[in-house]
């Protein structure tokens, strides 16, 4: 079976490697950059996503073309497949000498991308790219944010990192106004790791509404004299996940119509697509609608208008240089802003707003009668008046400075405080995830700089978590995947798939993450990696290639774990257990149990680090009412089960753990059984995160004759008001590190039931639990046990000093 599964993952590869450019190009690309000189003559071009040749990079393809010294530069302009031969006859209809247009994904622009010398983009070169040294890319962005971006997207957050990754490889991020400085820096989570420079100047697709000339020129060529020439831009309702434009293409269709029926004659209304948009607009049904020109870069076009239509796009900033009136037609704004973070309040916009066609007409009509709003919004323009364009040219290419420039260094770290990566994982409700929370909100932050990572398609559907996190720490999502050279394949292949561990394989597997390590943390280095989940095998390799002292952290014991479990990759946890610098044991006797599987002197790097609680958190979170997530599944209602909770006449047992062999679920449905034959009184509720066995557990429950009395929950991001409402917890375990909720059942005064197994053996036999014998009948011994004296016996726990002990300890890892 393996080996099927095996041989079925190379066909799918390779039939991605044929099919699928972008697939292929990650292999291409990366031979390129590992074997290709930079070409010093080479300017790669690249506009949102090549989609067109607009904006900043245009503006500055055309200087490039236009200034002699820059003739015999080779520019390379880069266009998707769908776009190439609209953007071809584009540059040939500007008469730009030598101008290369590539496919974006193809060999050409791989190649290009890995060996051109200067980069220029305004979004996001691919998940694949990593910038060789040497090269010099400025980023130019493409608007002062209305809306939210990076982290302060909410629904999106997790989206951000190739965004954010393309960041911290510049040499120079453009900026037109401080506020968008400020929103780059915050919310791309820059300050503390990003080595380059940022250039506060006006944007080189502004300067083009200051030149009278060129708009004169334009309209008496396409001979719009005497007529109002109005332009409506609108913004993309969708997503970076879901696309939404049916909706909008008939609001819009339907005001189109009014405007054509209504307007007088002397008005033309030319309608601009968002790049991200599909509107599929018929323009021939239309006599004053027409569709944007393409002949023309936007603002060039954009620049002759007299009144310009949009929503909640940036380019009201854009064009207000122009002074000229801006009508925000806002007819789903209450839909569209509830959903969506903005920098700005909206109605505090200094321009007219409508709600509906007749307004819009009524505005229309009145094109020249507006509010003077230049004073408003001078902060956002105050830069666009003066034209850079020569002077951030020379800045990248010929390192020349300029007192035009406002260049900006801001040295990351100034305090010099040592950084340190922390690999969370899925962040699953689950202990492990719970003892992170403990951690980062105990840690702290004035002595040294933490930062989150993890993967994107991991943590989806855990976003909650990374927003409460996020609100005190620095993220970096991994994005895309693993660049490999066709060498490496078979090596990865056959050391992830069948445990194959040969020199050469490892020589290859280095290498494979050596370049992972640059591409995903460009720029960045660190002085402690922490693997906190010590389970997945791909940042056990990664963090091996990487600079810094490296530490992996063992919850539980995976060699043993492994016997039973196929997501454990033990040559990777090997690896990492002799080549990482600390092994960090989260229970003393966790040495003894691992001694003989650490490997040759490993046994010497480990160090002690209890788990902490937040404590403060759970009492307030016990507190809340009990509510279910919309993920949250249950055999009952929450009604129900709130009513069943505050019955005081039945002993209320509980479990939260995974759904998996391991936790013992079986064997206490089967305890709970036989248990309330003897006592009709009682009642049991189990919670669970995620899990394998959540199925055939919920089928026990089920087919139980005790199935009136069980809740079996699965997913609830706060399980501590259940907790707080049963009397007594009971661990079912037959093995474990040390788990996090036997803390929090005492940290709430619940008396803890546990099989006595090792790890909480070793905390509970101190006087703060009960152990019963790991099988049905020591359980229900438990049980009994505490119907007949409560547990009264046992000691109370002192939390706060347990976790001033662990501080301690953590501490005692950076030295």
């Amino acid at each position: 079976m393996k080996i099927k599964k095996g041989f079925n993952a190379i066909y799918r590869n390779l039939k991605k490697f044929l099919n699928n450019t972008f697939f292929r190009a990650k292999f291409v690309f990366t031979r390129y950059y590992e074997t290709k000189e930079i070409d010093n003559q080479s300017i790669l071009l690249q506009s949102y996503s090549g989609t067109s040749m607009t904006g900043n990079p245009y503006y500055l393809l055309e200087y490039l073309c236009k200034n002699e010294k820059y003739q015999s530069m080779i520019k390379y302009v880069v266009s998707t497949k769908k776009n190439y031969k609209d953007i071809s006859q584009y540059i040939q209809n500007k008469n730009f000498k030598n101008v290369k247009v590539i496919r974006i994904h193809s060999r050409k622009y791989c190649k290009a991308l890995a060996c051109s010398k200067y980069l220029i983009n305004n979004v996001a070169f691919p998940t694949y790219f990593i910038k060789k040294e040497g090269q010099v890319y400025l980023n130019t962005w493409h608007g002062t944010p209305l809306k939210a971006l990076g982290k302060a997207m909410t629904e999106d957050m997790l989206t951000i990192g190739n965004v954010q990754r393309n960041f911290f490889m510049c040499d120079y991020i453009l900026a037109p106004n401080q506020f968008t400085l400020d929103i780059l820096r915050k919310d791309y989570m820059l300050d503390k790791l990003y080595k380059g420079k940022y250039l506060l100047n006006g944007y080189p697709r502004n300067h083009i509404f200051y030149d009278e000339e060129f708009r004169t020129k334009l309209r008496n060529r396409l001979e719009l004299d005497g007529k109002k020439v109005i332009v409506y831009m609108p913004t993309w309702r969708g997503t970076h996940a879901i696309r939404n434009d049916t909706e909008q293409f008939y609001y819009i269709m339907h005001m189109l119509i009014e405007l054509d029926k209504n307007l007088g004659n002397d008005y033309i209304v030319y309608v601009k697509e968002h790049n991200m948009s599909s509107l599929k607009i018929d323009f021939e049904q239309f006599e004053k609608i027409k569709e944007f020109p393409n002949e023309y870069e936007t603002y060039e076009f954009l620049s002759i208008a007299d009144c310009l239509i949009t929503d909640y796009s940036s380019v009201m900033f854009d064009f207000a240089n122009t002074g000229k009136k801006i009508i925000l037609y806002a007819y789903d704004e209450e839909e569209y802003l509830k959903d969506r973070g903005m920098y700005i309040d909206f109605h505090s916009l200094p321009f007219e707003k409508v709600y509906t066609s007749r307004d819009l007409i009524k505005s229309l009509n009145q094109v020249d009668e507006y509010r003077n709003y230049f004073n408003e919004i001078s902060d956002y323009i105050h830069y666009d008046q003066i034209n850079t364009i020569p002077d951030i040219l020379g800045l990248m290419i010929e390192s020349q400075s300029s007192e035009l420039l406002n260049v900006i260094d801001l040295k990351p770290n100034p305090d010099h405080k040592p950084n340190v990566l922390i690999f969370t994982g899925a962040l699953f409700k689950n202990g492990i995830t719970s003892a992170l929370k403990g951690l980062l909100s105990h840690i702290d932050k004035d002595k040294r700089n933490y930062f989150l990572t993890f993967t994107k398609n991991q943590v989806n559907p855990n976003k909650k978590t990374v927003a409460e996190l996020a609100q005190d720490f620095d993220y970096i999502v991994e994005s895309g995947e693993k660049n490999f050279r066709i060498n490496e394949v078979i090596p990865s292949f056959l050391y992830f798939r069948f445990n194959v561990n040969t020199k050469y394989i490892q020589k290859k597997i280095k290498s494979l993450f050596k370049r992972e390590a640059q591409r995903l943390y460009p720029n960045m280095k660190f002085d402690y990696i922490i693997h906190y989940t010590g389970y997945e095998r791909k940042y056990m390799n990664l963090f091996a290639c990487m600079d810094g002292v490296k530490m992996i952290y063992v919850h539980n014991n995976l060699i043993k774990e492994s016997a039973s479990k196929d997501n454990i990759h033990l040559p990777s946890l090997r690896k990492s257990y002799n080549e990482f610098d600390k092994i960090v044991i989260i229970r003393d006797s966790m040495k003894e149990e691992l001694l003989g599987s650490l490997g040759e002197n490993a046994d010497s790097k480990v160090c002690l680090a209890h788990n902490l609680n937040n404590y403060q958190n759970i009492q307030n979170k016990a507190t809340m009412d009990i509510v279910f997530d919309e993920d949250t599944e249950c055999n009952i209602t929450v009604e129900e089960l709130k009513e069943n909770l505050s019955n005081k006449n039945t002993i209320k047992f509980i479990n939260i753990a995974r759904f998996s062999k391991e936790k013992g679920l079986d064997n206490l449905v089967r305890a709970f059984e036989k248990y309330h034959q003897m006592n009709p009184n009682s009642y049991l509720t189990i919670i669970g995160g995620y899990g394998p066995t959540y199925e055939e557990t919920l089928d026990l429950v089920m087919s139980s004759p005790a199935k009136e009395a069980i809740a079996i929950i699965k997913s609830i991001s706060n399980p501590y008001p259940i907790l707080n409402a049963s009397d007594v917890f009971v661990l079912s375990s037959h093995y474990e590190g040390l788990p996090m909720v036997i803390m929090e059942a005492l940290i709430l005064d619940k008396p803890v039931i546990s099989t006595n197994i090792t790890g909480p053996k070793e905390f509970l036999e101190q006087g703060y639990g009960y152990l019963v014998d790991d099988s049905v009948e020591g359980l229900i011994d438990g049980m009994k046990e505490y119907e007949k004296t409560q547990l009264t016996l046992l000691k109370s726990f002192d939390y706060v000093a347990f976790n001033e002990t662990a501080i301690q300890e953590f501490e005692e890892l950076f030295k």
